[in-house]
């Protein structure tokens, strides 16, 4: 039996952040979820299909414009359960689901494709919010060796947790070092979380961005 790889879990923090320098491109694909994908029309570019009810691709509301993900972290696992099965989600499950919100046990996710990045790099995730209850993970993966067999493995996580804010939508940006400590990471991606409290959270606007090179000391590990 493979044996588990312990992830490096970092919990991003502003360390650094007033020094470092933005320089490169967005990573993430779509991350103002804009353009839909060519060949699925329900589902933004550059990201997994939203099932619709606990997830949705709607224009984005209190005065922002384009578009936006919603979730529904209200919605029951049972419902949630019966939903996926009803549109052929099989990415998620809920054993024992019960009548109790999602919201207070599994939450809901939404994953970015995977992008590349360098190593030795620092980075900055930004992600524009408005509600209350919900975490922007950047998850990294490279390539591990046991005995004959070579698979893609989650190595690295970082999480944010998402500040809310009474005027409206709230940019929260964090600063972080994949292949600090964990120099195998080849790729990553972005994963978008909401949990307690039950009700509706929306999530725009969202990048990865390189630092310039005297940030890679200072950014979280």
């Amino acid at each position: 039996m493979l044996r588990m790889v312990a992830l490096v879990v970092c919990w991003l923090t502003e360390l650094g952040a007033a020094e470092s320098v933005v320089v490169g491109p967005n990573l993430v694909l779509n991350g103002t979820f804009e353009h839909a994908d060519a060949a699925d029309a329900k589902r933004p570019q550059g990201w997994a299909r939203p099932d619709g009810m606990g997830v949705c691709w709607l224009p984005a509301p209190f005065g922002a414009s384009g578009k936006a993900i919603s979730m529904d972290t209200a919605v029951s696992e049972k419902r949630m359960m019966e939903h996926w099965a009803e549109v052929g989600i099989t990415d998620w499950n809920i054993p024992k689901a019960s009548n109790d919100p999602v919201a207070a046990t599994y939450g809901l996710s939404y994953y970015s494709q995977a992008f590349p990045i360098e190593a030795g790099k620092a980075y900055r995730v930004s992600v524009s919010f408005h509600g209350a209850g919900a975490k922007i993970w950047v998850r990294g993966y490279g390539l591990l060796t046991h005995g004959d067999v070579t698979e893609t493995r989650r190595l690295y996580e970082a999480v944010a947790e998402l500040t809310p804010s009474e005027n409206g939508w709230a940019v929260t940006t964090h600063d972080f070092n994949p292949t600090k400590h964990t120099p195998k990471v080849t790729e990553m991606k972005v994963m978008l979380f909401g949990y307690w409290p039950p009700g509706v959270k929306w999530f725009r606007d969202v990048e990865v961005r390189a630092l310039s090179a005297d940030a890679a000391e200072s950014a979280a590990k």
